[in-house]
């Protein structure tokens, strides 16, 4: 329980973390909560493993800077499908676009699997290219 007592996790919280130093894009996983043997997990869609379930130790040694937290909001029924959910996606092929971390840990969080970071590199894309248009005319 040291990661939930550190940072104040309960079990289908979020937890968000920048992918690179400037922190403009974002990691997402899902904290399980206490298993087996008290050990703490996470589930996370890795970019190249997919859907993982992983110690809490392995991932904040991995990620040790935190963006922010993000908590589940439900009851504790809801909470406890979320978690069931999380784990029955064990193994599903990450996709960039498609079905990135953030779209399964949305999808954990609030039954859709949807990425803000998606949508904006194509809203983004898309303004580019109609200046380029513009420009050209």
């Amino acid at each position: 329980m040291y990661y939930a007592q550190k940072f104040n996790l309960n079990p289908a919280d979020r937890i968000v973390v920048p992918i690179f130093q400037t922190g403009i894009t974002k990691h997402h996983a899902i904290y399980l909560g206490l298993g087996l043997y008290g050990y703490e997990w996470i589930a996370e869609n890795h970019a190249n493993q997919g859907v993982r379930i992983i110690t809490a130790e392995q991932y904040f040694n991995e990620h040790p800077k935190i963006s922010r937290i993000e908590r589940f909001i439900g009851n504790s029924y809801q909470r406890k499908i979320a978690i069931e959910n999380a784990q029955n996606l064990k193994g599903k092929q990450y996709d960039l676009f498609k079905y990135n971390c953030e779209h399964y840990a949305n999808e954990i969080q609030h039954g859709q699997a949807q990425s803000g970071q998606v949508s904006g590199f194509f809203i983004l894309a898309s303004l580019f290219v109609f200046g380029c248009l513009i420009a050209a005319k």
